[in-house]
């Protein structure tokens, strides 16, 4: 059973209670195989033999009853899938390393990447294909890629003119959610020489957010990324064309020299350079 308000199973032998995004789920008083249910407010389940509980609701109680597992939240997923698709002119190499990681590695730029979902520490899709099948649907989601997202168990067309992800939750307030997309670069120091960092500029294409209140945050290390200094928000406007945002008096530079983190919240969707200006001026 699929969003639904509310779950009830009592007095029977039953081999799958499944609700998804429901409010409630009850089982009492029967044989149960597998009580499955996520994301919902409430599990409970009473004098009755079941084998295995999982959810990652907010509450989860178990009475009188014989239980060979609990489980709250994802089961450890060890598996390494491995997948390819090309999307928007770029083919993909994707390693899905279970529910720790997702490496991307585009064959057009040779860069790898790391995809997450959210809160998450991986990214959802844990397999998709270019579906032949699927180009008259193409037309509608903007590309023929399909994949498999086994956290809410959907399957999703890859639309590479969105900057959000729709919310799998019908009901929830925010139906989109928005990618934060995080980029580093550095300037090594060697020695005990010092470099002044008068100020860095960003080029990219300015004048199109996402959304309004959209911008770029500059952050710094200088102990090779265990801390940040966080120098900002800048927003971008709407229709405004700048070609670069900019932060100022950012202190000086020693060994080992300085990581610069951009992080995008849907303000831009292009980088084409990050300067900086300091005595020699050609950084």
């Amino acid at each position: 059973m699929v969003a639904s308000v509310s779950v009830q199973v009592s007095q029977a032998d039953v081999d799958v209670v499944y609700s998804a995004f429901s409010i409630d789920a009850q089982v009492s008083q029967g044989d149960t195989l597998v009580v499955f249910n996520i994301p919902s407010e409430e599990v409970q389940v009473s004098q009755s033999d079941i084998n295995f509980v999982s959810s990652s609701s907010s509450d989860v109680q178990v009475s009188q009853a014989d239980v060979i597992a609990i489980l709250r939240g994802r089961p450890d997923n060890s598996t390494l899938r491995v997948w390819t698709y090309s999307l928007d002119g770029h083919d993909y190499y994707v390693l899905r390393l279970g529910d720790s990681l997702t490496l991307i590695y585009d064959t057009y730029s040779e860069q790898w990447m790391d995809w997450q979902s959210g809160d998450l520490t991986f990214w959802r899709a844990n397999y998709g294909i270019n579906w032949v099948g699927g180009e008259a649907l193409a037309a509608v989601y903007n590309s023929n890629v399909v994949v498999g997202d086994d956290t809410f168990g959907l399957l999703w067309f890859l639309d590479p003119q969105l900057p959000y992800d729709q919310n799998p939750n019908d009901e929830a307030e925010n139906q989109e959610v928005y990618f934060t997309r995080i980029t580093m670069g550095q300037v090594p120091i060697k020695g005990r020489q010092v470099l002044p960092c008068y100020a860095t500029w960003l080029t990219t294409d300015m004048g199109n957010p996402a959304y309004t209140g959209a911008g770029v945050t500059l952050s710094t290390s200088d102990d090779a990324g265990q801390t940040f200094d966080d120098h900002g928000l800048v927003t971008v406007t709407a229709g405004d064309h700048s070609p670069q945002l900019s932060w100022y008096s950012l202190g000086q530079i020693g060994a080992p020299g300085r990581l610069f983190k951009i992080v995008d919240d849907g303000a831009i969707a292009r980088i084409d350079g990050l300067e900086m200006n300091d005595p020699d001026d050609d950084r």
